[in-house]
């Protein structure tokens, strides 16, 4: 096996707006806290081949992620063969817009695919032999993260990941947990929250580093500061000891399925609308506006709306350890049921894959009306997915994968 790494700063420039944390904020990018970066992984055996990509943003568009396609082909990589995936971090810039919580910056955006595959060249031209593969898989404790959907609800507490040591280079660590990038609040400064600071720590112990984020959607942190945010990445970086050996192999490939949205009359769409607009207030209020806008766009694309919409979800299994990436903010339960499913619980199930197509929420949460079953599709302009789309969806990954792993 060889493995190579690279990284490419992605900051945009002072002035763009930073996305996340509520509606038409005009919150705009005054300093730099921590650098963002785009990190990618090669992995490579003599039959199969592996592309990993971590991106400090909140998340990524089809054409970002098609032009990256398109450049990791000169590598010979298929898409089928690349994973992308995002931090979701809130103090850095959207790349596709969602309404009211940050516009887009066309001039800015036209140059992230390009620093993407910057970062792709740069691993392919540090690869090296893997002289062998540490799995991390540890509980940890601490009141840093909790379910923000149900009290009580289901919380992943578990670092998972790798340590790639590699002859005559850095080791490689892969370092995977869930939660919203969110511990730094609603400040000016450009960050990468979090995964930031477990990428520089691992990198202080002499590690190239690159962070999967989990099945966020339903995960927060708990009473976020800056403090708080170095002590949850130390528990993270502390994860990484008395590592299992795993052996050197390594598959790939994608898992398609087809996405049930909910049918919608012109009525449908309308009341929707006007029920947010009561509950929020009044039209002028910030997510009555978002609701308004989503009803105009929906009624004039009214007769070309689909009810199904065909995804892909990419895995990776290295070392016999399942890697699993949606293109959802996932909710915690999912993730569990690809586990259980497959007897696996030390899966990686990555949220915000490639493009981020917005919340996948349990049927539960839909039950409940809460945000990410209605209020996030106005933000995002898509149509509420049906119930049970999410548990559908954790089922058929966990029996996919299955079959794979036998």
């Amino acid at each position: 096996m060889r493995a190579g790494y690279g990284k490419w700063e992605l900051t945009p420039p002072m002035g763009v707006e930073l996305a996340g944390y509520g509606y038409y904020l005009g919150r705009c990018a005054l300093s730099v806290r921590d650098p963002l970066y785009a990190r990618a992984v090669i992995l490579e055996t003599e039959d199969a081949r592996s592309l990993i990509i971590s991106c400090d943003l909140l998340g990524l568009s089809k054409s970002v992620c098609a032009e990256v396609f398109a450049h990791a082909a000169q590598y010979g990589f298929s898409p089928d063969q690349i994973i992308i995936v995002s931090i979701h971090t809130h103090t850095g810039p959207t790349i596709k817009y969602h309404e009211g919580c940050g516009f887009v910056n066309d001039d800015y955006v036209a140059t992230v695919g390009g620093l993407i595959c910057r970062a792709v060249d740069a691993a392919a031209e540090d690869l090296g032999e893997v002289t062998g593969i540490r799995q991390v898989f540890e509980p940890f404790t601490g009141d840093h993260i909790y379910n923000r959907t149900v009290k009580d609800g289901p919380v992943d507490r578990f670092m998972r990941g790798f340590m790639l040591d590699r002859a005559d280079k850095p080791a490689i660590s892969m370092v995977n947990a869930a939660c919203h990038g969110v511990f730094r609040g609603r400040v000016t400064a450009v960050s990468a929250d979090f995964a930031g600071e477990i990428n520089r720590l691992m990198e202080e112990k002499g590690c190239q580093s690159i962070y999967l984020n989990g099945l966020c959607g339903d995960i927060d942190p708990y009473k976020p500061t800056d403090e708080r945010l170095v002590e949850f990445a130390h528990i993270a970086v502390n994860a990484f000891r008395d590592e299992k050996e795993l052996p050197l192999t390594l598959s790939t490939g994608a898992l398609p399925f087809t996405l049930r949205l909910t049918s919608v009359t012109k009525e449908e769409i309308q009341g929707a609308a006007a029920h947010a607009v009561e509950k929020e207030g009044g039209p002028d209020t910030p997510a009555a506006r978002v609701a308004l806008t989503w009803e105009r766009e929906m009624l004039e694309k009214l007769d070309t709306l689909r009810d199904t919409e065909d995804i892909v979800c990419k895995y990776v299994i290295l070392g016999g350890v399942p890697v699993l990436a949606l293109p959802f903010e996932g909710f915690t339960r999912i993730g569990q049921e690809v586990r259980e499913i497959i007897g696996r619980p030390d899966c990686l199930v990555l949220g915000c894959g490639e493009e981020l197509l917005g919340y996948l929420p349990t049927k539960d949460d839909i039950a409940r009306g809460a945000y990410a079953a209605l209020e996030s599709t106005f933000l995002y302009k898509r149509l509420p997915v049906v119930p049970g789309e999410a548990e559908r969806l954790g089922v058929e990954m966990g029996q996919a994968l299955g079959g794979l792993l036998k």
